[in-house]
């Protein structure tokens, strides 16, 4: 018997953003987004009636969108370094995921950042449901498939791209209600070490909501002493 499909859907709205997420944590078809005014659905007929039945790729997303016979990806943030790192993090992950955000960039790219975080946490716990059968715990190591010579030191990070990594993933963290733990061993590119760390925190994530199926110890079962999560 074929387990249940984790899905969710997540419309987050702010003064500042307006996102949507679609999220199934096993790959396949996506759900479609909620109707949002913020974004309206296309004027062309065939879209319009192709968007109810699900997703389809995101306009802006060509970057990152990619659909295979097994995953589903498209993602449209406005910053296109997120978009990237979505992107890996869904690939890697297993996922099938859909994120499109409308954001204040005139600003900076602080709140966009923040807020597609937390609406990826909040559908990733939505979607992940009653915490039975999982496997709970993760871990995952993902190298550069650049050549690098092992050096010790690392430069501090400086502003740019990667500046709201940490804050990003706090973010998520607190959305998902999840303990998370995101190190960089060594690298002196912060490009090369984010996409590192964020193919590694896929791999953790599905290993760690690997769900035991029956016949198996521990399905049906939340993986505590304490009986909840």
């Amino acid at each position: 018997m074929p387990l249940p499909a984790r899905t969710a859907t997540v419309s987050r709205s702010t003064n500042e953003t307006k996102i949507q997420i679609s999220l199934s944590l096993d790959g396949g078809v996506l759900p479609p987004f909620e109707p949002m005014s913020h974004f309206p659905p296309s004027t062309d007929p065939a879209e319009a009636e192709a968007e109810k039945k699900g997703i389809v790729p995101i306009k802006g997303a060509a970057h990152a969108t990619q659909f295979t016979p097994t995953q589903q990806i498209t993602i449209s943030t406005g910053i296109g370094f997120l978009d990237h790192m979505l992107h890996a993090l869904a690939k890697h992950g297993g996922w099938s995921l859909a994120v499109r955000a409308k954001g204040d960039l005139y600003i900076d790219d602080h709140h966009t950042a923040e807020d597609t975080f937390l609406a990826l946490g909040t559908a990733f716990t939505k979607a992940l449901g009653a915490r039975q059968s999982l496997a709970r715990f993760g871990r995952g190591d993902a190298p550069s498939t650049k050549p690098y010579p092992g050096l010790s030191s690392i430069s501090p990070p400086v502003p740019g791209p990667t500046e709201m990594i940490t804050h990003g993933l706090q973010s998520f963290a607190q959305a998902a209600d999840v303990t998370l733990h995101v190190g960089c061993t060594y690298g002196d590119n912060d490009h090369h070490r984010a996409e590192s760390a964020f193919k590694a925190l896929a791999v953790a994530i599905r290993a760690a909501t690997a769900r035991r199926v029956e016949g198996e110890v521990g399905a049906g079962d939340i993986v505590s002493t304490k009986g909840v999560l």
